[in-house]
């Protein structure tokens, strides 16, 4: 009996590290976004140009912040812990780790673009983009580092809803979110393809990003569907 509770007691405190782990590492990887590209401002126009690259960052974040909070809500719904659960977690972080530095190239040189299109102007140490090579490249790398983390997150929850027994509500909201995570991949996916098929004279240059814009309509049908199955006598 008291080996048993022994284990019990053991896997609750690795859990929670483990936990406490992934949440530092997101919080690392915001950090690096807050500092990336900046110093700190010595005068009240330094400080000027700093707040413009705050749409680029909270444009960053609300990205992050997504696939931490769809871990923490897997978190809370299933408490696995085993093998498959651990190994697939570590890779989200990996993943994020990684997707932070062309998540914040990408949004950066956006908002970049936009003010220099109305104040005819670049602001300083920001990145830019040259060539179309060069945007092709970015996109590839950021629809990569996407799959990867809805990815691991997607077979994340498919594994814990083969393992784990729910209610009727709570299965219904556990597959609303694999579906869509899965949607999220394909989007990306048909991103990367699109990037990779931009020819070298710029034509459709922008169409990789555009393409996210189909992330809503993947939203809309997963929560549709949610609706009409929790509307199902269970």
């Amino acid at each position: 009996m008291n080996d048993r509770h022994d284990a019990g007691h053991a896997g609750r405190v690795e859990a929670h590290r483990l936990d406490g782990f992934f949440d530092a590492a997101f919080a690392f990887a915001v950090s690096v976004l807050a500092i990336a590209g900046t110093e700190t401002p010595h005068s009240l126009h330094d400080l000027l140009l700093d707040l413009y690259r705050i749409p680029g960052f909270a444009c960053s974040f609300a990205t992050l912040l997504v696939f931490w909070h769809r871990h923490v809500r897997w978190r809370d719904r299933f408490r696995t812990h085993d093998g498959i659960s651990i190994m697939l977690s570590l890779m989200l972080v990996f993943f994020a780790l990684i997707f932070v530095y062309p998540l914040n190239m990408l949004f950066q040189s956006l908002f970049t673009s936009i003010y220099y299109s109305f104040g005819h102007t670049l602001l300083p140490n920001e990145p830019t983009i040259d060539s179309v090579h060069e945007l092709k490249a970015l996109y590839i790398c950021y629809a990569s580092a996407y799959i990867c983390m809805a990815g691991c997150l997607a077979l994340l929850y498919r594994h814990s809803l083969r393992r784990t027994h729910l209610d009727h509500a709570d299965n219904i909201d556990a597959r609303e979110t694999m579906y869509a995570l899965f949607g999220s991949l394909l989007v990306a996916a048909l991103s990367l393809a699109t990037a990779l098929l931009i020819p070298e004279s710029g034509a459709g240059a922008g169409l990789p990003g555009y393409i996210y814009v189909l992330l809503t309509a993947v939203y809309w049908i997963t929560g549709r569907w949610s609706r009409k199955a929790k509307a199902k006598p269970a």
